[in-house]
């Protein structure tokens, strides 16, 4: 391996285990801060906040809550005097070339403990400080004193010029392992989008599927369903790679700039920014987004591992397979909107907004939402049941009152079909009461034919039976019908004729290819024997006498005359 080789991969290992490292090693330990248990202040509501150096919190302060400011564009007291601590603090951890001395004592005045640094004045050590550590005053103010000096002596150790050095060297090396998980993301996107590529240039290959015979006709739809569930799953696995490559991007880049950002007291102030609240919250969508991926992936893999081929009839398969697929999508819809549910509730709690107040009056509200919406909960729970007990699914060909139509979508709310002419119906699950499936595991041709009284009925059921079964033994048909056809026989004697009936059972949607052909050949057979189609009859009576020679005898009369004028009055 060429020593440049070497040189590279080291570098890229070093880098990755430098952004690795925990920030407190890439930083100067962080003071520890007096671990004392609060106790509980009755009758007296206050305020606290942190006093930070270089962006490490030291000790906290309190003030009195009816002290605050009631103005909203004002500086509250607290604020001021957290202001004025840390000005103080900064200018005397930049005082290197001094010495460091932190005294405390108390003023005779106001008998309360003062820090001074150098002599000089830093903080005065109120009641209210000291209670919430549940020590006294001038207790308090020596632990204070110790914290205060070892925060400054670690302050100015970083101020040193040899400090700044090595720390910009850590800094140079974290950032060039950046730049380098950052290139190798970037080529295996590349990757990813030339394969992606490569896939898609690809016919689907159904070379694997079984010929068009009776007895793999359900195989061949089972595998249909399982291939397109097998593309759903590779495309979502593509997008979720793509998505979850850009967020590594992003956490390269944040992680590697907040640990940066600690290196130096000058800027350890901004890690703050990094994990701001708008940044969180988008970190909050993009992380809803790619677990609702994640699980649309899982649920398909789910239902495509349940295969029950092997253990029912082929036809009980091609059923369960439309019905997965019918679910995964249902079950998708509900997982996407209980995730987004959650990123909600915690996008509200990341811009400090009560939760539980909030979820107390959506309660509230839900059931006024509730009332005024009962269809659509009918809706849901009748879309339920039809899921559940398998009245139909996506393919199926159904009836719904007057409107009918193939499946093309369901959900919990309503049912999407498509009728002959092409129009989509969309109908309110609530509203469907009553509904004909007219695909659901096989159909049925029935046909009622009618024929001339003076035609011989046995031998027109003869040959309808012979027309049945030459087309149930068609290689063409055979695969689409299931049983030969049953001649049930005369069905009604009618002014129309003789109706004979016939059953043809088939596959499921082929009751109309196989009913058209059967009728075009028997019409055929029909005519070659000279069996006439049945005529609707009809006879007239007339009451009253007439006299049949006006009709047998009648001659044509010579037209008359016209008057002439004169004889008109």
């Amino acid at each position: 391996m060429p020593k440049a080789s070497r040189r590279f991969i080291l570098t890229l290992v070093l880098s990755f285990l430098l952004i690795l490292t925990p920030t407190v090693l890439a930083q100067s330990p962080i003071l520890p801060t007096p671990k004392i248990e609060l106790p509980q202040l009755s009758n007296t509501d206050v305020r606290t906040a942190p006093v930070r150096l270089d962006g490490r919190e030291l000790f906290r302060v309190a003030v009195a809550a009816n002290s605050e400011s009631d103005q909203p564009n004002q500086t509250s007291a607290l604020d001021l005097r957290v202001q004025g601590i840390e000005t103080n603090l900064r200018r005397f951890a930049n005082q290197s070339s001094s010495g460091l001395e932190v005294t405390s004592a108390i003023d005779s005045s106001s008998n309360l403990p003062i820090i001074r640094v150098n002599g000089q004045y830093l903080m005065t050590v109120t009641t209210l400080d000291a209670q919430l550590q549940g020590q006294e005053p001038a207790v308090y103010a020596q632990e204070l004193t110790r914290v205060i000096r070892d925060g400054l002596a670690t302050a100015r150790q970083e101020r040193q010029p040899d400090n700044l050095a090595a720390q910009s060297g850590k800094a140079i090396a974290i950032l060039g392992g950046m730049f380098a998980l950052s290139w190798i993301v970037s080529r295996v996107q590349c990757f990813l989008r030339k394969r992606q590529k490569r896939s898609q240039t690809k016919d689907p290959n159904f070379s694997e599927l079984p010929p068009n015979v009776p007895e793999e006709a359900s195989s061949r739809t089972e595998l249909i369903v399982k291939q397109q569930l097998a593309n759903r799953q590779q495309r979502t696995m593509r997008d979720v790679q793509r998505r979850s490559l850009q967020l590594v991007q992003l956490l390269i880049w944040a992680a590697g700039g907040f640990i940066i950002l600690g290196l130096f007291p000058q800027t350890r102030s901004l890690q703050p920014f990094v994990l701001s609240t708008p940044l969180k919250v988008l970190g909050v969508i993009v992380s809803t987004y790619l677990l609702s991926r994640l699980s649309d992936l899982l649920i398909d893999r789910i239902f495509g591992a349940l295969d029950i081929s092997q253990q029912s009839t082929p036809d009980v398969s091609q059923r369960v397979a439309l019905r997965f697929s019918t679910f995964s999508r249902v079950i998708k819809g509900l997982v996407t909107l209980a995730w987004i549910s959650v990123a909600l509730i915690t996008i509200l709690s990341l811009l400090g907004i009560e939760i539980l107040p909030l979820l107390a009056g959506a309660g509230i509200i839900g059931i006024g939402i509730s009332l005024a919406s009962q269809n659509l909960i009918k809706d849901v729970i009748n879309g339920f049941l039809i899921l559940f007990e398998d009245q139909y699914a996506v393919g199926d060909v159904i009836q719904v009152g007057t409107v009918s139509g193939l499946v093309e979508s369901i959900s919990l709310r309503i049912t999407q079909i498509r009728n002959s002419e092409g129009r989509l119906i969309t109908i309110p699950n609530s509203s469907i009461t009553i509904v004909e499936n007219l695909s659901k595991d096989w159909s049925r041709v029935d046909l009622a034919i009618a024929i001339s009284y003076d035609a011989d009925v046995d031998q027109a059921i003869h040959l309808i039976e012979k027309v049945g079964e030459e087309l149930s033994h068609d290689p063409d048909w055979e695969s689409k019908i299931l049983e030969s056809p049953d001649v049930l026989g005369v069905e009604n004697l009618s002014n129309e004729g003789v109706t004979l009936r016939i059953w043809i059972k088939t596959q499921p949607l082929q009751q109309w290819h196989v009913g058209r052909e059967f009728r075009k050949r028997l019409k055929n057979a029909l005519d070659v024997e000279g069996i006439q189609i049945g005529i609707p009859l009809q006879s007239f009576s007339v009451r009253g006498a007439i006299d049949d020679e006006v009709f047998d005898h009648h001659e044509p009369q010579p037209p008359k005359p016209p008057a002439s004028p004169k004889n008109i009055r």
